[in-house]
């Protein structure tokens, strides 16, 4: 495990900073970060993750590369860049309670917007609880849910990528 790890890791951590950097900026232009720090993550890591499998096969794998290895390295990959990503994103609301209180407000509105289309189509319990748990939401629910969704989504590029990439000699 510790030669997947010790030939991926750097591009789990240079992608993490990249979103980091992402959402800073996006924070200073005054753009919606977390939402688009999201978008950002889902478009690099593909690449990062890419770059790293390749790497790995070309130089650890000796030019073969199984498909098991590929999705490990894969998974270490886009593993960090998640959890740099949000861990860092949470660090920056506890010190900007601000942006998270803007970003709160956002979500609660949005759900508001949508309430007729929600108690029409589910109910109106629904509604209420989805309202409750977003009027307590907190910065590690933020978290966990950018790390989750950069999470969920990139195992199926991994997926297509270590398929690809994937090499044996005969």
């Amino acid at each position: 495990m510790a030669k997947y790890f010790k030939g991926s890791y750097l591009f789990g951590v240079v992608g993490g900073v990249f979103c980091l950097l992402a959402f800073w900026v996006l924070s200073w232009v005054g753009l919606d970060p977390i939402d688009f720090t999201l978008l950002f993550a889902c478009l690099i890591t593909p690449v990062f993750v890419f770059i790293g499998i390749k790497n790995y096969r070309d130089t650890t794998g000796a030019g073969e590369m199984l498909f098991a290895q590929g999705m490990t390295v894969g998974f270490v990959i886009y593993g960090l860049i998640a959890l740099i990503t949000a861990l860092g994103i949470a660090l920056f609301l506890q010190m900007a309670p601000d942006l998270f209180a803007s970003y709160k407000a956002d979500r609660i509105s949005y759900l508001q917007e949508k309430q007729t289309y929600i108690t029409e189509n589910v109910n109106k319990e629904a509604f209420d609880k989805a309202m409750t748990e977003h009027r307590g939401m907190s910065v590690r629910d933020v978290a966990l849910d950018v790390f989750l969704k950069i999470f969920i989504l990139e195992l199926f590029f991994t997926i297509i990528i270590s398929i690809i990439l994937k090499r044996i000699k005969n």
